[in-house]
């Protein structure tokens, strides 16, 4: 029954394995992953289906960027590309929180140079009012005297609303730590 288990990786794990991969090659750009011929196969111990559910999921996060090929077999087999973002690298340089558990085993962890490492821009004034009065509305929606249904709706909203590229530029690293905190599963 162990011999069974051990080969069924946790989502989290397979994710860290996956983001760990795309930072490596990093200076590549976009690989293509999915169904292709040139498509980056799974380490041995991941099967195909988690390992694209890992593709799936950390673009979701907006932890990569991924470029869906158009699928000619009309099988629905997901192609694409795919790359690690600039949030990507933060989660795994500097530590910021991801919106989705990631396991990296630390032994592979990446180890660049502090002068190597992307920097991470400082939050202006404007960016903190705007993150404070996006975490109010939060804590009104959650506090509102109306159904689980309705403030699941606003929720989901706010969800969608923060993993945008337009909240993102807004709102900078603060859209994602919004995100993490209170819409994490």
């Amino acid at each position: 029954m162990r011999s069974i288990l051990a080969m069924f990786m946790k989502d989290s794990v397979v994710r860290g394995c996956l983001l760990q991969l795309l930072y490596e090659r990093r200076s590549e750009g976009s690989i293509p992953f999915g169904h292709g011929e040139q498509a980056v196969p799974p380490p041995p111990g991941i099967s195909r289906r988690d390992w694209l559910r890992a593709v799936a999921q950390l673009s979701e996060y907006r932890l990569i960027d991924w470029t869906p090929l158009e699928d000619k077999s009309g099988m629905g087999l997901l192609s694409g590309f795919a790359k690690i973002n600039d949030f990507g690298v933060k989660v795994l340089e500097a530590g910021v929180a991801p919106p989705i558990p990631i396991s990296i085993d630390e032994r592979q962890r990446a180890s660049v140079p502090r002068h190597q490492q992307a920097p991470i821009a400082a939050s202006t004034p404007q960016q903190e009012a705007l993150t404070e009065a996006l975490e109010n509305v939060i804590t009104a929606i959650n506090r509102a005297d109306v159904s689980e249904q309705e403030k699941n709706e606003a929720k989901s909203l706010l969800r969608k609303l923060l993993g945008s590229k337009a909240a993102t530029n807004v709102l900078g690293a603060g859209a994602q730590s919004l995100a993490a905190k209170y819409f994490t599963e």
